[in-house]
């Protein structure tokens, strides 16, 4: 595996659009490092899982409190 990914490379990784490797850069929300350009961004492996691990906890955490608002309704 190599050390730094591209965002062709990190969205073939994680799954995920270009577009949306772009836009969680943009956002803070996935860590990298610009190289060059305000374009040629690269990525760690390591970063992306993290990334996609603050994710699947937020979706988890949403879906108990959507559950826990359908109970508490249905009382």
């Amino acid at each position: 595996m190599k050390n730094w990914l591209t965002v062709g490379e990190a969205a073939e990784y994680s799954g995920v659009s270009r577009d949306t490797i772009y836009t969680a850069c943009e956002r803070g929300e996935l860590r990298h490092a610009r190289i060059g350009g305000r374009r040629s961004i690269r990525v760690k492996p390591v970063w992306i899982d993290e990334w996609l691990e603050r994710h699947a906890r937020g979706a988890q955490t949403e879906r108990k409190l959507a559950q826990q608002g359908s109970v508490q309704g249905a009382v």
